[in-house]
Order: structure tokens, then sequence, then C-alpha cells
């Protein structure tokens, strides 16, 4: 006997109750996922509820959060943020520069609700920093020429730093939520012919600086020579009078034991002419006077056939 198949199908009854069971549970599930937040490290949240129009104080991560299902989780990133761009400004002399900064800052997490609600979109950069930076930076270049901002830079730097943090902490909307800035002057741009002509200037000074320091050594040198000179001179003039000295003791000394003979003159003359002769030809030992007072010179080395 073959066996009856049951064709049994619920009633809607029942399957209306199935689809209620699973759409309750997809509900809890969608509501349970809402309602539990996770907050991240140097993040915090603000919940926004639609109903009551009140904001909560920043909850800081990492943590988790239990909120209603209508409320708002708004995630705020506190912990270091930037703003960087380039802005065109003019010096007192009317130069166009473009300045390149960088400017870095972190939140304080206690003035989170206070920045939100003066800005629901958090779009502060765009609508309060990006101002202040560019405001800021063209009022100190005008005081500088375009010069000076090269000569002086750190004073610039400086100067628009202090500038932008004043700026910064005394704007209402911000409400005093930055802190610890930190500011980069990353470059300024001069227009290309401005940037030739300080290169041209650049290498005028140093050719001029090459040219002082060659006159410099020329003289250096020329003075030097003419010490040599003047040294060797007066070391020369010296040694004829110590020269000049010994002859006359010399002669003094071979006229001495002849007394006043009458001959002093000639015998200083023949001394004076002997060293003379010693001079000109230092190898000759042997020396012979004729009558005539011609000289005859005999090296004592030469050798006769």
């Amino acid at each position: 006997m073959e066996p009856r198949e049951i064709n049994w199908k619920p009633s809607r009854k029942i399957q209306g109750l199935v689809f209620a069971l699973i759409l309750i549970l997809l509900v809890s599930i969608i509501f349970g996922l809402a309602m539990v937040i996770s907050v991240g490290v140097g993040h915090a949240v603000v919940l926004v509820d639609p109903l009551t129009k009140s904001i909560s104080d920043p909850i800081v991560g990492p943590t988790y959060v239990v909120k209603a299902p209508w409320v708002t989780a708004v995630d705020v990133y506190y912990a270091t943020d930037s703003f960087e761009d380039t802005i065109a400004c003019f010096s007192s002399d009317q130069l166009e520069m473009q300045i390149q900064i960088l400017l870095r800052w972190s939140l304080d997490p206690e003035k989170l609700r206070d920045l939100y609600h003066n800005y629901p979109r958090l779009n502060y950069k765009e609508a309060a920093i990006e101002s202040i930076m560019a405001e800021t930076i063209r009022l100190v270049t005008k005081n500088f020429t375009a010069l000076q901002t090269i000569e002086f830079r750190d004073i610039v730097r400086n100067q628009i730093e202090s500038a932008v943090q004043q700026e910064v902490m005394t704007e209402p909307s911000l409400a005093g939520a930055l802190t610890r800035f930190e500011f980069d002057l990353r470059n300024i741009g001069y227009p290309a012919k401005y940037t030739s002509a300080i290169e041209d200037k650049l290498v005028a000074e140093q050719q001029k600086i090459q040219a002082d320091f060659e006159r410099q050594r020329i003289l250096v040198l020329a003075n030097a020579t003419a010490q040599e000179v003047i040294i060797k001179a007066a070391g020369e003039a010296e040694a004829k009078v110590i020269e000049a000295n010994a002859t006359k003791q010399a002669i003094e000394l071979i006229l001495e034991p002849i007394g006043q003979s009458g001959n002093e003159t000639r015998i200083a003359e023949i001394y004076l002419w002997v060293q003379t002769l010693q001079k000109i030809a230092p190898t000759i030992d042997i020396l012979i006077v004729g009558t005539e007072g011609t000289p005859v010179l005999i090296p004592a080395n030469s050798t006769n056939p």
C-alpha cells in the first residue's frame, strides 16, 4: 500500500506571525546597532537629540556609547589636525608674493560642544581659519619690503606665527577650542623676474667681493715686495757700512807701524786695489805687479809645460 502524500500549508495567520517575528528581529538588530557605537582613540562623540534639541557634552574615546535610535552621534577628531595653503600677499613695495604655510593644532575636548554649536558641519577650517590666515599674513607682509622678507625671514615668520595665534585664540566662533599651535612658513615665492634679478644681484655682489679680495691680495703682495726691497737695501747699506769700517780699521792697522811717511794714500789705494782683485778673482793665489802697475794673476793650481 502506497503512503499518502501530506500537503500541509501554514495558514495565513501562521504566515503573518512568522513574518512579524522576522520583522521584529530585524528591527531589533538595526535598533541595537544604532544604539551602540564605538568611539576610537583621538576621537570624541557629541550626541545631538533632534527631539529635545540638545547637544551633549563630548564623550572621549576609546569607549562605547549607548544612545537612542533617533539621536545623532557626531564624531569629532580632536588629536591633531592641520591646514595648508598658499596665500597671495603683497610686500610694502607692492611686490606680489606667494607664501606657503602649514598650521597644525589639536582640539580641546572640553570645548568641542561649543565648537560644534558654532559649526554644526565642523567646517571651521574653511569658515574661520582660512580667512584668519589670509588676512593676518597680508597684514604682516605689508610691513616688509620684498628684500626684507628674504633678509629677515625668521622675523617675518615669528611675527606671522604670533599674529595668527593671537587671532585664532580671540576668534569667538572658535570658542578657544584650538590648542598646541605649530606654524611652519614653508616657502616664500617671488615672481620669476624678481628672482632672476635677485640672483643677478647676488652674482654681482660675489664678483665684487672676489674683486675686492684680489685687490687686497695684490696690495698685500705689493707691500710685501716693497718691504722686501727696503729690508734688502737696508741690509746691503748696513753691510757696506760694516765693510767700510772694517776696511778703515785694516788700513789703520797697516799704517800704524809705518807712521807718517807721506805714502799713506798710496798704501790705502794698494790695499783697496788688492781687496777688489780678491773679489774679482778669488781663486788666484799669486799676484805679480809690474813696474807700470799692470797686475799678472797666476792661479796656484796652474801648470806650465
